[in-house]
């Protein structure tokens, strides 16, 4: 089995495990009581590449429920100082799943310079990263492929439970996400078994807020692992220009959303009526989940499937997709 296929499905037992002996325990830890003592007026949220995807669509969730201004900015425009007016002193949330990545060091450099307080999220205890930033917060998960894809979605669920908690909002719904994943994945593996992929050469994921940065992630899944041409937009924001590369061959993942049924069938008769095939993940749709904002980080699963799928397919080994390292040094 490949490093990436088995990661990827790891997750249909890990998430469970992981969440019952991390995530529910990090409110009892240091960096808990640091972040909710650091939070301020403005929060950035910094990385690049998967980790970008990972900052902004925390960044969106930090905003909305812990009602604060947040920021997800790139960490090369941190790095080499093209951020407009950036403030002194505040809070940054710094992502490096490797914590070697050269802009995210130097963005952290940057922000600290400034008196931030800078939290740096990776999963290597030894990494530059961990030991640079003023509050370090390594994950306990192992990941060797190349294509990032459990420590996305489990650096997620983490991230999002700990804004809820310092909200001081209910939970609960986490743990019923955790204890459907494993269903959910079998959900998502069953229905891309069943695309013909060969038919298709075009992979479109159309998301809002939270939902948007998971489908940049989902894009770059399919991108980096079988080298097809994906896009990402907000959803409705699809109508305006993208569309016209809409044709048969094209594979559209629709990320449902509370209270747009109406405008999402809309653009879903649209898009078929171009020769595009349309699948809705969320409540009713062909992979089922909850519309919830929390279900986020099972979201990414169904394009990890598809990328790996489609890369089989074509005969690519996900495991070296060309011009890519784990780590990205300048």
């Amino acid at each position: 089995m490949s490093k990436t296929l088995k990661e990827i499905t790891d997750q249909r037992n890990e998430l469970k495990e992981f969440f019952e002996n991390f995530v529910l325990n990090l409110e009892k830890t240091e960096i808990f009581s640091e972040i909710q003592k650091n939070l301020a007026d403005e929060v950035f949220f910094v990385g690049c590449g998967s980790s970008y995807n990972l900052a902004l669509t925390i960044s969106n969730y930090f905003e909305r429920v812990l009602k604060i201004r947040t920021r997800a900015i790139p960490a090369g425009e941190v790095a080499f100082q093209k951020v407009p007016d950036l403030k002194e002193e505040g809070l940054a949330f710094l992502f490096s799943r490797t914590g070697n990545t050269t802009e995210v060091l130097l963005a952290n450099d940057v922000l600290r310079k400034r008196n931030y307080r800078t939290v740096g999220i990776t999963i290597e205890e030894e990494s530059r990263l961990a030991k640079e930033s003023d509050l370090p917060l390594v994950f306990p998960i192992r990941e060797e492929a190349i294509v990032m894809t459990k420590s996305f979605n489990m650096i997620l669920l983490s991230l999002m439970f700990l804004a809820d908690r310092i909200a001081g909002n209910s939970t609960e719904r986490f743990s019923e996400l955790v204890g459907y994943s494993s269903e959910f994945f079998d959900i998502s593996w069953k229905v891309i078994e069943k695309i013909d992929l060969k038919e298709h050469d075009h992979f479109v994921f159309l998301g809002m807020s939270e939902f948007f940065g998971i489908s940049l992630e989902s894009a770059l899944k399919c991108i980096e692992m079988s080298l097809t041409f994906s896009e990402a937009y907000s959803t409705l924001e699809y109508r305006h220009g993208p569309k016209a590369l809409v044709k048969k061959g094209a594979l559209v993942f629709m990320q449902k959303v509370s209270g747009m049924d109406e405008q999402e069938k809309r653009l879903k008769k649209e898009l078929e009526s171009f020769g595009a095939t349309v699948l809705e993940v969320g409540e009713d749709g062909d992979i089922p989940v909850s519309n919830d904002w929390r279900s986020a980080f099972l979201r990414t699963v169904p394009a990890q499937i598809l990328g790996y799928q489609k890369a089989i397919s074509k005969g690519i080994s996900p495991d070296n997709p060309p011009h890519l390292e784990k780590t990205v040094v300048l």
